[in-house]
């Protein structure tokens, strides 16, 4: 697949209704301020914003190599990949805030007019992980696409595959150990003690927890986006063919 066809599958529409639906992400925080006079949460929306990050660099990369004609992965791709693979665990990291509203003890779930405020508190914690998880579904399929580009569908697979358990393992260093993705830069020690410190089994567990989350998101949507496209490029029957023409 060459990566402007890419681009035009998973560029503009799907960046859109991401846009959208992270607008609307915003809206249901605002509303929740107004409501209880308080704003709460508000951390939901620099993790939302770090969840982009691995769009931008996935898009980035899809430009970046649309516009060379070497059979070969250039040095800046490479680059790319190595900055996506740091952020892309900020995408599924959404998908672990709904900690906060597990261990919230100010929700009372004994009346529902009191209780109505956890049901929209679900909903907005699940729309900000589908977002994330959406968005990480996105940046991935363009880098399995690129990686399928230069090195085969064995390749491009094998990417998906092992990405999925390193974004797990990178989730738990975040939710678990605290690191950030530019402590490579920032705090190289802390990040070597903190990966050192996940090797037991309590991250083993954890990551593969997580591994098997992003794996099976991406493999569902994936499989859904060749439904759609099968059907929409399946062939007319030849009695509905002759009776059109």
């Amino acid at each position: 697949m060459r990566t402007s066809s890419i681009a035009g599958s998973l560029g503009g529409p799907a960046v859109s209704i991401l846009g959208g639906a992270s607008l609307l992400c915003v809206l249901l925080l605002t509303v929740r301020a107004y409501q209880v006079e308080f704003v709460k949460y508000a951390f939901l929306l620099w993790n939302l914003f770090l969840a982009w990050i691995p769009l931008f660099v996935s898009m980035t990369a899809v430009g970046l190599e649309r516009s060379r004609r070497s059979p070969k992965p250039g040095l800046g791709f490479l680059i790319l990949v190595f900055a996506w693979l740091l952020f892309y665990p900020n995408a599924p990291y959404l998908t672990t805030d709904f900690i906060h509203l597990i261990a919230d003890p100010s929700y009372n779930w004994h009346r529902i007019d009191e209780s109505l405020i956890v049901w929209y508190d679900l909903v907005v914690f699940f729309i900000f992980s589908w977002c994330g998880l959406l968005l990480g579904y996105v940046s991935m399929r363009h880098f399995h696409m690129l990686v399928r580009h230069y090195g085969g569908p064995v390749a491009g697979w094998a990417f998906v595959g092992c990405t999925s358990f390193l974004a797990g393992f990178g989730v738990y260093l975040g939710r678990v150990v605290r690191l950030n993705s530019w402590d490579v830069l920032f705090s190289p020690f802390r990040l070597i003690n903190g990966i050192l410190g996940g090797l037991d089994h309590r991250g083993a567990i954890f990551t593969l927890l997580f591994g098997l989350l992003i794996l099976i998101v991406y493999l569902s949507l994936y499989s859904l986006g060749s439904i759609t496209l099968h059907t929409r490029k399946r062939p007319e029957p030849d009695g509905e063919r002759s009776a059109g023409t």
